[in-house]
Order: C-alpha cells, then structure tokens, then sequence
C-alpha cells in the first residue's frame, strides 16, 4: 500500500482510540495508543514525501490542541464524565449550609468580647453569643471587636478602635470561672 494511504488509515485510528478514550475509562492505555498512531501516521507521512510529512506536522499540531479542547468541554457531559464529576446539588460536601452564609453575614460587624480571649473566647454581636477567634492579640473583656473573615465555623476577630460606648451592647462581660 501507498505510505499517505497508511498515514491517513493511522491518523483514523489516532481518532478512534482518542474518541474512546473519553467514553471509556482506561486508566490512560487508549490515550498512550491514540498517541502512538498519531506518531506513527507523521513517520508514514515523512516516507511519503518530505512536503507531505512537514506540511501534516503541521496540520497535525493545529488540530491536536483544538480536538483536545473540544474533548475537555464535551467530556464533563459523557456518562463517564458525570459519574466523575460531581454537580454541587448532588454532593452535600459541596454545598454551603446555613450555619455558614449566616457567619459569613457577620463579616465586618462590631461587637464586645465577653471573655478574656488570649486565643480563643465568647463574644457578643448584636445580643448573640458566638465562640470566636482572636486574629493577633489577647483581648480583654469589654474590649469591642470587629469580625474581620470567616474560616470554616470559626469567627476571626480583631480589637476594634471604637469605644465601647458606640457599640449597642453594653451588658457586663462574663467572669472567667476558673481564675
């Protein structure tokens, strides 16, 4: 047979395994194979003429890149794909829950540490109690706080600037019970 037929005949081929390998899980065997025909249909094309081989080279480089483009945004959508994937509504890991947005609706809110917080303490926003984390330094009961992220269920504070006689809630903070 003619070396362009041969190198037609394994560009098909480099096709067909790359195609099946998208649909079919190989761990990575069919890709290897489509690689190895695509290698072998550009030395059949150089044995045909050095023209034909340098002109399908290149050919072949501009159509690689756009075939695994189109693999990469078909894929997601293939059987294979879907049951790899998950979607956020399938996964409840993925999902953000309640307790979270509502965390994260105190970033930027000021309130009072009702604890001596060297690391960890209570603090008060808006006449509720959370457990929260000092960002840099110890903070005193009393002291007016900023929350400053949320990281997970944790609440990072920072000591605030403001008086505590700008903040809303002025109840006494809590005795440590075991000083």
């Amino acid at each position: 047979m003619y070396p362009v037929l041969w190198t037609f005949l394994f560009f098909g081929l480099a096709i067909i395994v790359a195609v099946l390998e998208m649909f079919l899980p190989s761990s990575g065997i069919l890709a290897v194979l489509a690689i190895a025909f695509l290698i072998t249909s550009i030395v059949l094309s150089f044995q045909a003429d050095i023209v034909f081989g340098s002109f399908y080279t290149l050919i072949t480089c501009c159509l690689v890149p756009v075939f695994l483009w189109t693999a990469l945004t078909i894929w997601p959508n293939t059987w294979v794909g879907r049951r790899i994937l998950l979607e956020p509504e399938e996964d409840p890991a993925l999902v953000p829950d309640e307790e979270q947005q509502s965390l994260k609706q105190l970033i930027g809110k000021q309130g009072l540490a009702k604890s001596k917080m060297l690391l960890v303490g209570l603090i008060e926003i808006e006449n509720k109690r959370y457990n929260a984390v000092s960002d840099a330094e110890p903070i005193e009961p009393g002291e007016v706080v900023s929350v400053i992220r949320i990281e997970g269920t944790s609440i990072i504070v920072r000591k605030s600037n403001v008086p505590a006689s700008m903040t809303t809630a002025e109840t006494a903070p809590l005795v440590d019970p075991f000083a």
